[in-house]
């Protein structure tokens, strides 16, 4: 007897374990760990994916497996991350299990001649028709004799694309029809993996390593299976170089590697380089490419076509063969965090699987996250310092200008003098410019324009949030609120005022400013369409003189030697956000954007405006001295049990019905106040910070535990007990980044 244990893809929490049913003899060959199969589930027919095949089992009465759909995707060591994917962030298994499928994949059951099988993937734009002679074929050309003779001529060496045939021939559509119907061709799909990188390639580049550089290859080297080495390295350091030496090294051993790099990291240029080393041992991964062009992709690694994925967050359940080295750049972007189900974390589910494969995993960061850093000093985690920039290039200058003592000055300008006059001089040297605005967008807050005050709460050391219906302050913490005060309650001064600007704005101001002066912008609306991020980088590098004004997106993974001068708008922004990890993001962010000057033979400067210049997350910045900020972050966290000192869960209730959210939300934090052991703690509920969406009402409850305790267990079960009604959805954050 075989029996297949069997994810449903039916996505629901009651639905959190695999079922059991037979494998019939038919079958026993091709149901193994990793297919998917077709079983009857209540009434209905389904689409489920086979976990573990034993040979007994406890359930009675089960039933037959009636079908299996396709070959195995996945393996046991990627089925047994998936389960503890499910269980450490609270999530459907399901949901788990579709991270690694194929890109595309649905769970549509179609009926061919062969039987039941899966609805195919997408067609890539990458497929393309290939005609080829039928052998021993008797075919006497009747009219248009001539054109068919021609078309036939050109196959006589081998099949050729419909594309070739149509360069060397002209137009033969109709041509090689005709042929296909005599029975004198066949014209079938192939599948023509195509280089989604459009960027020429770049001579490979084998720089000689610093001694940072050498330690810190030798420290992968030495490093056993399972474990973790950080690269601490400032911006220009050459930890790309690092990671291109040592994915070398595993290649040579006959190991795949796999490259994680933020989205918004994953340009033309960095990828590039890569390729550069490695060629069409690459795959890329990533949303901007179609469905089809990313099954290309998947399917090129899970062939052993590409040994070597390169990729967003979902890169990492690639189905490379036999993982040595996992890479992950930048580890400390919020963007390795899932925000939908399964809410995971990229890096932790690295750390899983490296130690499941026996491979290793590499971390780089200029501004490791506050996580990744108590794991050095704890031992979890080797770290090596690279302090030096390679080739030759300087740190920037930083100047950190008090935006308050503008402000008084007389100055109403978006921009300080000495921000404005730097500007005029890269105009006057031909030399490129980038502008920071750092914002997001979903709270506001109160600052004063005079003294640089920003009303904060006194239990959680976070700015409230200004809500404009009832003109109220209120913290998204611990729920405190208060009527919006006239004035700032620290000097009287009555500009109070919310505080943000656009990049359309910033970048008209600079139009006006330095009129000619080239100003590419780049955010959300410039980059929506597809090819839009590469397009704007590429008008930018073409340029002989710019200034390309961005959000968050130019703060990372540029590399233009010709950038002199780096401002930021407004450093605030994100500083006084209502979030435990506003200090840190702001910092990271700071030091991230300042790296882009400087990187060639001029020297770079950095004048970052402010109405706080004494905030430990910007001096850290301008004297280039990252313990500045985090020896007083660490000490805040760890007063406030925060992590890294403490997990967190936020449950978010959402609803049409305020009145529906705000009983249920109750609910949940009763059912968690009755379970949770001593020195836990559960803070609301409140309304969230983005309170209403698409006309849902958004309220949640956090609670707080200490490290190293089954927070998600206690979870699971104190949700069980709450019943929701209609219309409304409890959504699960383990260890959030992001409390919105």
């Amino acid at each position: 007897m075989t029996v297949a244990r069997v994810v449903l893809d039916i996505p629901s929490k009651e639905l959190s374990s695999a079922f059991d049913y037979d494998v019939p003899d038919s079958l026993r060959e091709d149901a193994v760990i990793g297919c998917a199969v077709l079983v009857e589930f209540g009434s209905r027919r389904a689409v489920g994916h086979v976990v573990a095949v034993a040979d007994s089992s406890e359930v009675a009465n089960r039933k037959p497996v009636i079908a299996v759909l396709a070959p195995p995707r996945f393996d046991e060591v990627a089925a047994d991350l998936a389960r503890w994917i499910a269980q450490e962030y609270v999530a459907p298994l399901s949901d788990a299990i579709r991270l690694l499928l194929p890109p595309g994949s649905v769970p549509e059951v179609v009926k061919n001649d062969s039987g039941w099988v899966l609805k195919p993937p997408p067609v890539s734009a990458a497929e393309e028709r290939v005609v080829e002679v039928v052998e021993g074929h008797h075919f006497a050309p009747g009219t248009n004799a001539h054109r068919q003779r021609a078309v036939l001529d050109a196959l006589t060496t081998g099949p050729v694309t419909m594309g070739e045939l149509t360069a060397a021939l002209g137009s033969v559509a109709s041509t090689v029809k005709r042929l296909e119907q005599a029975g004198a061709v066949r014209v079938s799909l192939r599948r023509r993996f195509r280089d989604p990188d459009v960027r020429e390639r770049s001579a490979p580049r084998h720089e000689r390593l610093s001694g940072g550089q050498r330690d810190a290859l030798e420290a992968i080297r030495v490093a056993g299976p399972g474990a973790c080495v950080l690269l601490h390295g400032v911006t220009g350091s050459g930890k790309t170089e690092v990671y291109l030496r040592a994915i070398a090294e595993e290649l040579a051993r006959g190991r795949s590697a796999i490259v994680l790099v933020p989205e918004i990291s994953l340009t033309p240029q960095t990828v590039g380089r890569f390729r550069s080393r490695f060629g069409e041992q690459i795959a890329v991964l990533h949303s901007r490419l179609s469905a089809g062009e990313r099954f290309d992709q998947w399917d090129r690694l899970a062939s052993g076509q590409a040994r070597v994925a390169i990729g967003a967050r979902s890169a990492l359940f690639a189905p490379v063969h036999d993982l040595g080295l996992v890479v992950m750049d930048e580890e400390h972007e919020t963007s390795y965090k899932q925000s939908s189900a399964p809410r995971y974390h990229a890096r932790d589910a690295a750390r899983r699987l490296v130690a499941a494969r026996g491979a290793k995993l590499v971390l780089g960061s200029a501004t490791p996250s506050m996580e990744t850093l108590h794991s050095c000093r704890t031992g979890e985690t080797a770290c090596v310092v690279l302090d030096e920039r390679v080739g030759g290039g300087t740190l920037p200058e930083v100047e950190v200008v008090d935006m308050g003592q503008e402000f008084l000055n007389g100055n109403r300008s978006i921009f300080s003098d000495g921000l404005a006059r730097e500007l005029r001089g890269v105009a006057e040297r031909n030399e490129k410019a980038v502008l920071l605005l750092n914002r997001r967008g979903f709270a506001s807050f109160l600052l004063c324009r005079e003294c640089g005050h920003v009303p904060g709460c006194d239990r959680c050391s976070t700015s409230l949030t200004f809500h404009e219906s009832g003109s109220l302050l209120v913290c998204h913490h611990c729920g405190a609120r208060s009527i919006a005060p006239p004035a700032c309650p620290q000097c009287g001064s009555p500009y109070l005022r919310r505080f943000g600007a656009g990049t359309q704005r910033v970048a008209a101001e600079v139009s006006a400013l330095v009129p000619g002066l080239p100003v590419v912008r780049m955010d959300a609306d410039t980059t929506a369409a597809k090819g839009g991020h590469e397009h704007r980088l590429a008008e930018f590098e073409l340029l002989e003189s710019a200034v390309l004004v961005g959000t968050q997106m130019v703060a990372k993974g540029l590399d233009y030697p010709e950038v002199t001068l780096v401002g930021v708008v407004s450093a605030d922004t994100t500083l006084h956000l209502p979030d435990v990890r506003s200090g840190e993001r702001t910092f990271q962010l700071l030091e991230q954007v300042a790296g882009r000057a400087g990187r060639g033979e001029r020297p770079g400067r950095v004048i970052i405006q402010t109405y706080w210049p004494d905030h430990p997350a910007i001096t850290a910045v301008a004297r280039h001295d990252p313990s500045l900020f985090y020896t007083s972050e660490d000490a805040d966290r760890s007063a406030l049990t925060f992590p890294p000192y403490g997990r967190m869960a936020n449950i978010i209730v959402t609803s049409h019905s305020l009145v529906d959210v705000k009983a249920c939300s109750g609910h949940v934090a009763r059912a968690l106040g009755e379970r949770v052991p001593e020195r836990w703690e559960v803070l609301g509920p409140v309304p969230a910070p983005l309170a209403r969406v698409k006309d849902r009402h958004r309220w949640h409850v956090l609670v707080k535990a200490p490290p190293g305790t089954a927070l998600p267990e206690m979870v699971r079960r104190a949700l069980k007990e709450v019943k929701t009604p209609r219309g409304v959805t409890l959504a699960v954050d383990i260890d959030p980044l992001d409390l919105a």
